[in-house]
């Protein structure tokens, strides 16, 4: 089960979102605090579950729902309030709500109900996305899986430390047409050398990794502030300006760059590199279900 969270407090989000992931077939896949954010993110991934709360950053949770049922999101919508009201309770059942919870007192029974919907769901048979390699077969990099399994460390071993972790998804418009057209052996070059350009942005500890066709990560796993980690993302981008060489030809790539931090931006691994990914594609997201980090 794909379960999108929004939230203002990212300690609750963290909450959450710890509890969740050690929940069998659950899984956290993207992360908002605002209506605006969670709308537009909600919409492309498509998650089977929504967890949200009354109260956010920027309008409110009923807006979310509104506007999910008004432009046709079928998924489960699981409100979290502090404000247990009847009148709460009525207005958002009729807003097309699947559940409401009260956080102060109804979290356990919020996860019973999530835990009997995951059981029926194995019992179904519904079987999960297989998973990508753990290593890029072209160039050595992560792959999704492992990306996401150091990132969750990194991000387990400075919540403590309360450190900032910067996430960076570069797209690179025109790859995908070029390992169609030449074929992965032969684009090899060229994706080894984004690679090395990226590593040269990156410091000993970060990690690197190509988690699909278009897309590489860069994690820095020791941000000094959300100022510097901008400044990566500038790095980045000169660092893959210059035209990449192709069997004596050039080949230039159109990059875009996006960046999410922890915990400014989210506290999960999947919320992070969602976020980060969408904000590289810009304002006009993909098409509905092709994100990548689901």
């Amino acid at each position: 089960m794909d379960i999108f969270l929004v939230e203002d407090s990212s300690a609750i989000r963290r909450l959450l979102a710890r509890r969740l992931e050690d929940m069998p077939g659950a899984r956290v896949v993207g992360e908002a605090d605002s209506a605006p954010q969670a709308v537009a993110l909600i919409d492309w991934l498509q998650p089977d579950t929504v967890l949200l709360d009354m109260t956010l950053l920027v309008g409110t949770g009923i807006d979310v729902l509104r506007a999910l049922r008004g432009k046709g999101y079928r998924g489960r919508i699981l409100m979290l309030t502090h404000h247990a009201m009847d009148a709460y309770r009525d207005m958002c059942m009729k807003a097309g709500a699947d559940g409401f919870y009260d956080k102060g007192s109804g979290l356990e029974t919020l996860f019973g109900d999530l835990d009997e919907l995951l059981q029926s769901e194995l019992v179904g048979g519904r079987q999960q996305r297989p998973s990508p390699l753990l290593r890029d077969a072209a160039t050595g990099l992560l792959g999704q899986v492992a990306l996401l399994e150091r990132l969750d460390q990194v991000l387990r071993m400075v919540n403590a430390e309360a450190g900032k972790v910067a996430v960076t998804v570069v797209v690179l418009k025109g790859l995908e047409a070029l390992l169609r057209s030449q074929g992965v052996s032969a684009a090899a070059p060229v994706l080894v050398e984004i690679g090395r350009r990226m590593a040269g942005c990156a410091g000993p500890a970060d990690l690197l990794a190509r988690h699909a066709n278009e897309q590489f990560a860069l994690v820095v796993s020791r941000a000094g502030s959300a100022q510097e980690a901008e400044a990566l993302t500038l790095r980045i981008r000169e660092s893959l300006a210059d035209p990449f060489d192709l069997g004596g030809h050039e080949v230039r790539l159109d990059s875009h760059v996006g960046l999410a931090v922890y915990p400014r931006d989210a506290v999960s691994a999947r919320g992070l590199l969602i976020l980060a990914e969408a904000r590289a594609h810009g304002s006009r997201l993909p098409e509905r279900g092709s994100a990548v980090v689901h």
